[in-house]
């Protein structure tokens, strides 16, 4: 009995001693604080451009925010800005096949109702290691009409290698289109014409890079191409400095459009405030060249950027500032042109709802038509999740061009608006395959009486009603 109470006594101090430590345990706001959490992963694979698959499940219910560490692309970088980490499996292949039809009013047709189909094939790959990550994405296929046919290619391809201070990033974009990609196929651009959805996590390089084509112009075949590469070192664990460099061709398969080569250059310096925000700055050349005859287009840019991120719910980028064109060649001598940059980017997800937002200013080549222009871009889209399997999108794109060639007058420079809104609404048959039904519009304005260019001098509408179906197979998942 003595032997049973000294163990019980035991047992009393031994309680005694470690009730403080389990609570002081309980109460740590730091093991019990809810932004450690990470975010919970859909558990399948799909294609980088799906959200049903990569959404973001939020693990405290849809009002709360989650704060988790920012995102690790650094606000001067060439990457696309994005809601967070892929969270679901990485390492897949996905291949998916879609078929459109649909009724359009084309300008180049004379504004007759013409009958367009497009047969696509879609190939999604992603391999991701601790210390690299490959992502590779591809459609191709063909648009077939009464009024002209038109193979139709598009490729991204990004590989991104870390070190323990440095990290080399290089991507290639490519596209042969019978149009701009600017609301492509008047529906908001090829991820909406396909069936696909651009509301995924991102991971490839940013859209603004390479040749700018917001001027629509009629349907003529054409090639774009960019490279580029950056490298990035880590100064502190809150610092970090990039370069990179790039340089875009843009060549049409039509007489009289403008065929143009552009290289880039980026510096900038990054600084985390906090860890859901960053500081930056920021810059940027870039020369412009013209294959038909000998003029060249200088830009220096200075910009001061700012970034907020809170993981899967919101990505905000800005970065402003003075932009010097030097303008040299045949058809402007030797002049000079003030203007500001702009890029912005805020991507937010609600419960049931994804909102993408873009907005730039920059000098461009002229898409094609105009010798350089002063250009300012904005895209918006939105995808609504509806009860059962439907889920309804909309996009919206406004564009101006102004001509940079001198005049006697700046309200005289040659001047493009180019608007495209769309919506569609798809009906899930199964994950990765679906039913959809779209309509959209395009609508072009030019303040100048002649063009140097065959039918893009003419104010425009269009209107384009769509149906199709998209059929995704099993991804292929591997280690």
């Amino acid at each position: 009995m003595a032997k049973l109470n000294r163990i019980h006594g035991w047992v009393l101090f031994a309680a005694f001693l470690c009730g403080p430590v389990v609570q002081a345990q309980e109460s740590d706001p730091a093991k019990n604080d809810t932004r450690e959490r990470p975010v919970a992963p859909f558990p399948a694979a799909m294609p980088a451009g799906s959200t049903s698959v990569f959404a973001v499940n939020p693990p405290q219910g849809a009002t709360e925010e989650i704060q988790l560490a920012g995102s690790d692309r650094p606000l001067s970088g060439i990457q696309e800005p994005t809601l967070g980490p892929v969270v679901a499996a990485r390492n897949f292949l996905l291949p998916s096949f879609s078929a459109t039809s649909q009724i359009a009013s084309s300008p180049g047709a004379g504004g007759q109702l013409t009958n367009f189909n497009y047969l696509l094939g879609t190939l999604d790959f992603s391999q991701v290691s601790p210390r690299s990550e490959l992502q590779l994405h591809y459609t191709g296929g063909g648009m077939f009409s009464t009024y002209l046919n038109s193979a139709i290619q598009d490729v991204a391809f990004s590989y991104n290698y870390k070190w323990r201070r440095w990290s080399l990033l290089v991507g290639d974009q490519a596209s042969f289109l019978s149009e701009s990609p600017f609301g492509f196929g008047g529906v908001g651009g090829l991820a909406f014409l396909n069936g696909d959805s651009p509301f995924g996590p991102g991971g490839f390089l940013n859209g603004i890079l390479g040749p700018n084509q917001s001027i629509p112009t009629i349907i003529v075949p054409r090639l774009s191409n960019t490279l580029s590469s950056q490298i990035e070192y880590s100064v502190s664990p809150r610092s970090s400095w990039t370069a990179s460099g790039a340089y875009g061709t843009l060549r049409f398969f039509g007489i009289n459009f403008i065929n143009s080569a552009e290289g880039s250059f980026q510096s900038g310096y990054n600084h985390s405030v906090s860890p859901q925000s960053t500081i930056a700055a920021i810059y940027t050349f870039d020369d412009f060249r013209f294959t038909q005859f000998h003029q060249s287009i200088e830009n220096h840019v200075v910009k001061a950027g700012y970034s907020r991120y809170v993981t899967g719910r919101l990505s905000f980028q800005l970065a402003a500032g003075p932009s010097v064109a030097l303008l040299r060649g045949v058809l402007t001598g030797h002049a000079t042109s003030l203007s500001w940059a702009l890029d912005s980017a805020l991507n937010y997800r609600w419960e049931r709802t994804t909102l993408l937002l873009s907005y730039h200013h920059l000098v461009t080549a002229g898409s094609g038509v105009l010798e350089g222009a002063e250009t300012g871009q904005l895209e918006a889209s939105v995808e609504r999740q509806l009860k059962g399997r439907w889920r309804a999108s909309g996009s919206l794109g406004y564009a101006t061009n102004a001509s940079l060639i001198p005049t006697t007058s700046i309200s005289n420079r040659e001047r493009y608006k180019s608007w495209y809104a769309a919506v569609r609404f798809n009906h899930e048959l199964r994950p990765g395959t679906n039913l959809f039904l779209g309509y959209g519009a395009r609508l072009q304005t030019v303040n100048a009486a002649t063009c140097s260019n065959p039918n893009c001098g003419t104010n425009f509408i269009s209107h384009e009603i769509s149906a199709g179906f998209n059929f995704g197979l099993r991804p292929i998942l591997f280690r």
